[in-house]
């Protein structure tokens, strides 16, 4: 009996990481694409797909409860992407402030 159960929580656990790093990777795409300076438009819409995706596989998460302690992060993360894509809250672009320490390096 205990094996049974040792097995269950492993194959939970393992499938609740799969599914958290599938809704990350999800809510990276867009991020990725603004840091490129991708047109601001395909951004949004880019983002607006892989934020209703990545909500899909969090209610199915939740639903085959496999998203109970990542859950409230990973909600974190998708209001945050979603509100990142309307505008509401801006993203800090990471080249030019890279470039600059180099060249203060330099």
């Amino acid at each position: 009996m205990a094996n049974k159960d040792e097995g269950t929580s492993k194959k939970r656990g393992l499938s609740a990481f799969k599914l958290s790093l599938v809704v990350i990777i999800l809510l990276l795409v867009p991020t990725t694409l603004e840091q490129l300076s991708v047109h601001e438009d395909t951004v949004k819409q880019i983002g607006r797909v892989c934020v209703g995706i990545a909500v899909l596989f969090f209610f199915y998460g939740l639903l085959s409860k496999v998203l109970r302690f990542a859950g409230p992060v990973l909600l974190v993360l998708i209001g945050a992407r979603a509100l990142a894509n309307e505008g509401v809250v801006r993203v800090p672009k990471l080249l030019p402030k890279i470039q600059a320490a180099r060249e203060q390096k330099q």
